[in-house]
């Protein structure tokens, strides 16, 4: 048996115990029952054909039964396809074809054409794990294969960076068909013995109510949630009890950090991860002990390097493009990851950021390279512009693209949600940035809409943005 299943196994089987496992409003499932459940559905995709090696798309809606059977599935040694459960035919057909899966089980019985060709396709791999699609903001999405030993390794490292332990309750309303969940909620959770809420989804009206109910000791979430959370008249009534906040999937605006944080007095801990590295890269410290605000903290079991133009390793406190390597990193001699031999340096992965590593080892994160903006030679990193303007206390969200310049090649404009529309000033914002950031960083002009088109795990959707410009949508203040 490969030794990242039975690692697993072991963790299903010495938890074998009426603690929780997963928080739920109707009833908790407690170690034994997860146990029982997860060895149990095991064994009967062991009788459908599903064993070492098979891909499997898995599309299934309700939080607790997605869980029970992506482990029955890791368990079989199988590779897992996770699939937005709201993904229309034709979205399904296109992630079964990138990943080359046999087919998609919904949770209930597998559909005779399944089987049929669980039968037919000889396994991939040798050993478990998940295939997830990258973003594809770049062009076409890419499949990227990530070994169960890859997850197993990385939900670790969460455990160690959290410090988490049996006593803890986790909550993260974060979607199941991203790595995040996966690896940091479900996998770090039962790594560490400890219980976990998955809601189904983002409820900001229920939120609170959960974290104090349920007895919520720290909670995963993103920006865009933090955001609406800051927002909101709704407090916990025993803050004291959570930990930390721990933020990922996309920058965190100071702006709201420092809002979560006086708020709520909650410490907000930033960290850093993607699809390719099995989630998590880095993570701030611990709040109360010496963290760096702005920082999306330290290398967590991976090894992080910032090299400037030629490739060389930058000086600290030297910007430049963020690579990585290690255990957690998508191999690309596994899986769909062959793609990944012409881009990467003798297992160096380049992240596509920018950033810089200061003298203690703590990375700060400038932007992505393909959305740096070159007005007339001069380099503006968006996130610097939407920090400055998130500090506006009419401002609740933001985003700065370039739009296209006949002269100077590109210039900053900026999406605007105002918390009042009718309050907000165009002379109060030029004022507003005019004392705060270099000429050639503020923006050219304000487009005031009613949302950002952002995805599933909260990051802007620039492309859209850019094709407003460019459709004349929307007017400039």
């Amino acid at each position: 048996m490969d030794q990242a299943i039975w690692s697993l196994r072991q963790a299903l089987h010495e938890r074998r115990s009426q603690n929780d496992f997963l928080i739920a409003d109707d009833a908790p499932w407690s170690y034994e029952t997860l146990y029982q459940e997860v060895t149990g559905r095991a064994g009967a995709l062991g009788d459908w054909g599903v064993g070492p090696g098979r891909r499997v798309g898995l599309k299934v809606s309700q939080p607790e039964e997605f869980v029970l059977w992506f482990l029955a599935l890791l368990v079989q040694g199988a590779v897992v396809v996770p699939i937005n459960p709201s993904a229309p035919a034709e979205d399904v057909r296109r992630t079964l074809d990138k990943s080359k899966s046999s087919g998609v089980f919904d949770g209930q019985h597998p559909p005779t054409d399944l089987v049929a060709r669980l039968t037919a396709v000889k396994p991939s791999e040798r050993q478990g794990g998940i295939i997830l699609l990258t973003s594809g903001s770049t062009g076409d999405p890419k499949p990227v294969g990530l070994s169960l030993h890859a997850l197993w390794h990385t939900a670790g490292q969460v455990v160690e960076a959290h410090r988490l332990t049996p006593n803890d309750r986790g909550y993260s309303p974060l979607p199941l068909f991203h790595i995040n969940a996966l690896v940091v909620a479900v996998l770090g959770s039962l790594r560490a013995k400890s219980a976990i809420a998955i809601p189904d989804g983002f409820h900001a009206s229920e939120f609170w109510r959960q974290i104090d109910e349920y007895g919520i000791t720290w909670i995963n979430a993103v920006p865009s949630i933090l955001g609406v959370l800051a927002r909101r008249e709704e407090s916990p009534q025993h803050p004291e009890r959570v930990r930390f906040i721990r933020s990922a999937s996309a920058p965190l605006p100071q702006a709201t950090r420092q809002r979560i944080e006086s708020r709520f007095n909650i410490g907000v801990v930033e960290t850093y991860g993607m699809t390719e590295a099995s989630s998590q890269i880095t993570a701030d410290r611990l709040p109360g002990e010496g963290g760096r605000p702005g920082s999306v903290g330290q290398p967590c079991g991976i090894a992080v390097r910032v090299v400037d133009g030629t490739g060389r390793a930058a000086a600290a406190d030297e910007r430049g493009s963020v690579q990585i390597r290690g255990v957690g990193v998508l191999d690309p001699n596994w899986g769909p990851n062959q793609w990944a031999r012409t881009v990467m340096d003798q297992g160096w992965y380049p992240t596509g950021d920018l950033g810089h590593l200061d003298s203690d080892g703590f990375l700060f994160l400038d932007g992505r390279s393909r959305e740096i903006i070159n007005r007339g030679g001069e380099k503006i990193f968006p996130r610097e512009v939407e920090d400055c303007l998130l500090s506006h206390p009419e401002i609740q969200d933001c985003a700065v693209v370039g739009r296209p310049h006949p002269i100077l090649g590109e210039e900053p404009v900026a999406f605007l949600v105002a918390v009042d529309e009718n309050a907000l000033s165009v002379s109060g914002l030029d004022d507003w940035v005019d004392v705060r950031l270099s000429r050639f960083k503020q923006p050219a002009a304000y487009y005031v809409v009613k949302s950002l088109p952002k995805g599933s795990t909260g990051k802007v959707a620039r492309q859209d943005l850019r094709r407003q410009i460019g459709e004349g949508g929307g007017s400039p203040r």
